[in-house]
């Protein structure tokens, strides 16, 4: 990425990233859980990470290659690294 990635930038990426994966909104938003989601599975996680990373040119933690947790706190996860404050 060129320019100073902002919160909203990666929110945005993050939240496209879901809805290219999944075909739909997160229904909970940034809230949403694995559990919301009848098809996010393993599989789905790790093309979730994939997606996010490439999108933001950057490696998100390794925790996130299991599944669970918030798409806020991946959220956050990003944006410590691309160097936003969380």
């Amino acid at each position: 990425m060129s320019t100073e990635p902002s919160r909203e930038y990666v929110r945005d990426a993050t939240l496209a990233a879901f809805r290219g994966l999944f075909g739909a909104e997160p229904p909970h938003g940034l809230d949403t859980a694995p559990g919301d989601v009848p098809d996010w599975n393993s599989l789905a996680q790790v093309r979730l990470l994939h997606a996010v990373e490439r999108e933001l040119g950057c490696a998100l933690d390794e925790r996130f290659l299991t599944v669970g947790g918030t798409l806020r706190e991946l959220v956050d996860s990003a944006c410590v690294a691309v160097g936003v404050k969380v």
